[in-house]
């Protein structure tokens, strides 16, 4: 519980612009996160080992990833032709809603 209480914290604190408003619309990430899915997976977390896992990757992150394909800082021509649409506002949504997602690391016996 605390867990989760402090991912959405630094989920809005990590998503927030200056003079932005300091809440992402997680609906709309999970709306927009529906054409990730045939690369990422439903909820972020891939099969294909040459997607990444983006389901609990820090938002910050994930906003400046989709931010750099979007505006040509990096280079794939799947994930620019997808992003180049997508607002700031988008992007801060759909990072928020990955962001979200609690991972378990499996220990080794």
């Amino acid at each position: 519980m605390i867990h989760r209480t402090l991912l959405a914290i630094a989920t809005i604190v990590a998503t927030a612009a200056p003079g932005a408003s300091f809440a992402a619309d997680l609906e709309n990430g999970n709306k927009l996160a529906r054409q990730c899915s045939a690369c990422h997976g439903r909820q972020g977390i891939s099969r294909d080992p040459e997607v990444p896992i983006i389901a609990g990757q820090h938002a910050f992150y994930l906003e400046k990833a989709l931010k750099d394909y979007r505006d040509g800082g990096r280079e794939d021509r799947r994930m620019t032709l997808i992003v180049q649409r997508l607002s700031d506002t988008d992007i801060k949504d759909l990072a928020a809603h990955f962001a979200a997602f609690e991972i378990g690391i499996k220990e080794l016996d």
